[in-house]
């Protein structure tokens, strides 16, 4: 699906996308380049779907805006996160296999602001063009507004 968006300027991509991503990630499949310019992830920030965020700018060259909008809720039919860790313990994958400990217990709601400084450090190391980040935060982190 990724290859036939190849040439797109413009991309959003959900939650859902984003954790199969990761899976993918995690099990070594290569990313196509993309030609976007804008891209803007709509989703929860947790440990399903960091590899996914973290691997499409580092595949789009071209990439000057990315806007990060958590949802507050998952949409209609969202892939559950338990099925996503029942695939990787049937398939001995793991998590910590891919990125920084610090995520590790990240769930939806549970994020705090040295976790959301850590996660923005490590798409700017993934990115060589980005001119602009948009996280639209606001009563993401517990506790505080961002």
């Amino acid at each position: 699906m990724l290859e036939k968006c190849q040439n797109v300027e413009k991309l959003t991509l959900g939650a859902d996308f984003l954790k199969v991503l990761s899976l993918a990630e995690l099990r070594g499949v290569s990313f196509p380049k993309l030609k976007a310019k804008a891209l803007t992830l709509e989703t929860v920030i947790s440990r399903y779907v960091i590899p996914g965020i973290l691997r499409v700018p580092q595949n789009s060259p071209d990439l000057k805006k990315l806007t990060i909008h958590p949802m507050a809720s998952p949409r209609k039919y969202p892939i559950p996160e338990k099925h996503i860790d029942i695939y990787l313990n049937s398939h001995g994958l793991n998590w910590d296999q891919s990125w920084s400990s610090e995520f590790k217990n990240t769930a939806r709601g549970n994020v705090e602001s040295k976790q959301v400084a850590s996660f923005i450090q490590l798409v700017l190391k993934t990115t060589s063009t980005l001119e602009l980040i948009v996280a639209r935060l606001k009563g993401y982190i517990k506790g505080r507004r961002l």
